[in-house]
């Protein structure tokens, strides 16, 4: 029941994406962005750190607190911060608003006008972004005060591609430490194996412009939550290396909404487009038992993951999708009202301008504009004095 749930869920998500892109298309941003006074005069920061937030009225304070307690000596330029609310129905980005205009740290709130995921606001954000150096933070988690110092001085004068240090997860209802993550060494061998690396890391911004940031497109095979996974692969394949920094410098929040309480569940779907996706690195580690997360042998079989087997099954998932669309009805009329008026509205504006170049021709083509500028030729030959 549960995956024919995130099915639907995720259908309406593609929805969101498609009509994201409708307006780039029609030439309207498809965010609105709200900056404090210290990041409308912030030009050269060395780091933007991207913080995705979606529901996390709880969370997000102490997240930017974290971010706004970061040391800063050694980067030129400081920082700047774009929260990018995808699109919250709690009062997140209203905390976001009133949070900003204390602090004198350069913060800009982009609020997204569509729910279109973790891939795609990330992407906002780093497209967003004005510096060289992108930190990635989602809304639950927060940073130690040397981090994002300790990181610039570890990739500012290097060539590798990103560097990311160590995370300790800690429980949210008791507060007590759970374990480390990200603590291996850049490995290409054991990436393909399954990822160890999370999301929380710094990226040269030209990098991720290169292999296009993270793909939107594992949302129409899965769930969200393997993004910093292909984000990873990407990066090995265009053949750039990640260094690992061993000091623990930012905490995971482990809580029921976390993304990892999802993401297991569509691993075989994952795993199998990351084969066709990353062929050349699929042939590494041959002899490891496990590729891409899942068991080889499930992976290069026939055999029906369970978690397949219960999406793939109309009985099972139909009724929920329907349920879900329903529910959901009114919010995509709405979208499609806002496209049609930008549509309309783009279409004025196109017929305006063909009809101010128009107007402009046929002045330029008249009698009276061909004697004016034969008037004014005739003034510079015999030099009569200019009416300016």
């Amino acid at each position: 029941m549960k995956e024919s749930l995130d099915a639907a869920r995720r259908n309406l998500s593609i929805t969101r994406l498609e009509m994201s892109k409708l307006c780039t298309f029609l030439g309207r941003d498809p965010w609105t962005m709200v900056p404090n006074a210290a990041h409308e005069t912030c030009k050269d920061s060395s780091i933007t750190v991207v913080i995705t937030l979606f529901n996390y009225a709880q969370y997000i304070h102490e997240c930017l607190d974290s971010v706004c307690a970061a040391k800063i000596g050694n980067i030129p330029g400081g920082f700047e911060v774009l929260v990018i609310d995808d699109g919250s129905s709690d009062h997140s980005a209203r905390l976001v608003e009133q949070y900003i205009q204390q602090t004198d740290v350069p913060i800009c709130l982009v609020k997204k006008l569509f729910n279109t995921g973790l891939a795609d606001a990330r992407n906002v954000g780093w497209r967003l972004a004005r510096s060289p150096y992108i930190f990635i933070l989602d809304a639950d988690n927060w940073i130690y005060p040397n981090c994002l110092s300790v990181l610039y001085e570890a990739i500012h004068d290097s060539d590798y591609a990103a560097v990311y240090g160590i995370i300790s997860r800690f429980d949210d209802q008791t507060g007590t430490g759970f374990d480390l993550v990200s603590y291996h060494e850049w490995n290409i061998e054991e990436l393909v194996v399954g990822n160890y690396i999370d999301a929380m890391a710094m990226v040269r911004r030209n990098v991720l412009n290169q292999i296009d940031g993270y793909s939107t497109e594992l949302m129409e095979i899965g769930w969200c939550g393997w993004e910093d996974y292909d984000l990873w692969l990407k990066i090995a394949q265009a053949g750039y290396q990640c260094k690992l920094v061993p000091q623990i410098l930012s905490a995971y929040r482990l809580h029921p909404t976390s993304m990892i309480s999802t993401t297991n569940s569509y691993s075989i779907f994952i795993a199998k487009h990351f084969l066709k996706k990353f062929p050349t690195l699929a042939t590494l580690n041959r002899d490891s038992a496990t590729l891409f997360g899942v068991p080889r042998a499930i992976l290069q079989g026939n055999s029906v993951h369970p978690a397949q087997a219960a999406i793939v099954q109309p009985a099972n998932v139909q009724p929920v999708i329907a349920e879900a669309v329903e529910a959901q009805s009114t919010e995509i009329k709405k979208l499609k009202k806002r496209l049609n008026r930008l549509e309309s509205e783009r279409e004025v504006a196109q017929q305006q301008l063909q009809d101010a170049q128009g107007r402009i021709e046929a002045m330029e083509t008249s009698k009276f504009w061909k004697l004016r500028k034969t008037w004014f030729r005739v003034k510079k030959m015999v030099g009569l004095p200019s009416e300016e």
